[in-house]
């Protein structure tokens, strides 16, 4: 039993942290294992293609100034850092291309701190690979649900869910690197609760990302703590000036336990298919859909409609945006460069893109309509020719999202695209093949020597 052995702990609370840390690796279900792969090969193709970004060049060089004991790799490169410092690098990676994936109901982009920590933790200490994706999956359900428990009002106040809920799940993920327990598992929460953190006014900017890798170091530290005894108060979650307390006007607790162990909330994760703000791909993929089903041409449109949820001006409303981190999240820039390239991938979000003379002139053709009667994966493209004929597409689950699946097919595309600018393509099909096998591995040092660069490409 990993119970808190204290009353004071929450009901759902301690239910829920009896059920992540207390089940065997060996008693999750194989769908569910196969989805933590699926999120592990996805982890390590944004970490490694990111490698050479500056806000994780400036991580990375600002951790190897402080130094340490050399304990995990900067993934990507030959560096061995801190854990706690490899986790925050590794964590800004996965997140600086904004094309991580997303536990779609709470746009929580939980994997990225889940194995930022949890890989540097299991290399450091030699756990295995079916550890690894166990702690995945049940790191992912603790976030999951608590982010479902806060979710929207917490979304809408301006907290980014990522780096708020980011860490505990990064927690429970490092919590069961540690094999921790009764109440060292809720001190654990605890620490990485208080921890919590990141505005969405950020959006646009270095300190995304940064949002992500603090997550990860912060999980990881709040159970290396709680491991040599420190401590937290025993109700984080739903005390009563407790995260749920502070950082949301409404909760609902029941989210945490509801269904558990019989619905996964990682089977209602989205893989991004657009390197951009997640809320922006409906109405991408219905432009797409114009231009491929109804031979739409850039050069015939006299205007673009396009009507979409509220969070999508809301999150993705720059609409002149001055550098490609800017583009990713203004969803008129990214359905512009869509239709002009036939791709919105991480190529297409650059500096010199956006100031496009093809791309502006496009840009203000295209007009935004929020609607409240559409969800998030929803859209409607109405394009209007010169001729004056109007044509429309509605999307109604956007691409990578659980409803509308990337196959494993087209994710390790994705990830061949992403490393193997940096590895070279013989280095990423025998990364791939390790993530595949992962859970037959004793531990991660075959994977991980595979992750880093070696000779010519």
């Amino acid at each position: 039993m990993t119970g808190s052995n204290d009353d004071r702990t929450s009901a759902e609370t301690a239910a829920l942290v009896e059920f992540v840390f207390g089940a065997a690796s060996a008693e999750i279900p194989d769908a569910v294992l196969h989805e933590s792969k699926r999120c592990l090969l996805d982890f390590l193709g944004l970490a490694i293609g990111a490698v050479a970004e500056p806000a994780v060049a400036i991580a990375r060089r600002q951790c190897e100034l402080l130094g340490g004991h050399e304990q995990a790799f900067a993934l990507g490169t030959a560096t061995r850092l801190r854990a706690t410092d490899a986790a925050m690098v590794n964590g800004v990676a996965a997140h600086a291309f904004d094309f991580d994936d997303t536990h779609v109901p709470t746009i929580l982009h939980a994997t990225t701190p889940l194995y930022a920590a949890s890989v540097a933790l299991a290399q450091w200490r030699g756990r295995s690979g079916l550890d690894l994706l166990a702690a995945h999956a049940l790191g992912y359900e603790l976030g999951a649900r608590v982010s479902l428990a806060l979710y929207p009002e917490h979304y809408d106040a301006g907290w980014h869910m990522t780096g708020t809920t980011g860490p505990l799940a990064a927690a429970a993920a490092s919590g069961r690197m540690l094999n921790l327990s009764g109440p060292a598992a809720v001190h654990c929460l605890g620490i990485a609760a208080t921890q919590a953190c990141g505005h969405r006014e950020q959006f646009g900017t270095m300190a995304k990302p940064f949002h992500a890798g603090h997550a990860a170091a912060a999980g990881a530290l709040a159970a290396l703590l709680a491991d040599d005894g420190f401590t937290s108060a025993p109700d984080a979650l739903q005390g009563r000036r407790g995260m749920f307390a502070v950082m949301s006007t409404v909760s609902t607790p029941a989210d945490l336990v509801q269904g558990l162990g019989e619905r996964w909330e990682i089977f209602r994760n989205g893989v991004k298919p657009y390197a951009c703000g997640v809320v922006t791909h409906p109405a991408i993929d219905a432009l797409l859909r114009l231009q491929s089903e109804a031979g739409l041409s850039v050069d015939d449109i006299e205007h673009i409609d396009l009507q979409v949820h509220p969070l999508v001006p809301e999150l993705t409303g720059k609409m002149e945006p001055r550098t490609g981190l800017e583009g990713k999240f203004s969803v008129v820039f990214a359905c512009a460069i869509a239709l002009l390239d036939g791709a919105a991938g991480e190529r297409q979000f650059s500096d010199a893109n956006v100031t496009r003379a093809d791309v502006r002139a496009l840009i203000r053709r295209i007009r935004l309509t929020p609607d409240a009667e559409l969800d998030h994966t929803q859209a409607v493209a109405t394009a209007k020719r010169k001729d004056g004929e109007s044509i429309s597409r509605r999307v109604e689950h956007a691409s990578g999202t659980p409803e509308n699946r990337l196959d494993d097919d087209a994710l390790a595309e994705k990830f061949r695209d992403l490393v193997g600018p940096v590895l070279g393509s013989t280095q990423a099909s025998e990364l791939e093949r390790r993530v595949w096998e992962i859970d037959s591995a004793p531990d991660l040092s075959a994977l991980l020597s595979a992750s880093v660069p070696s000779g010519p490409r």
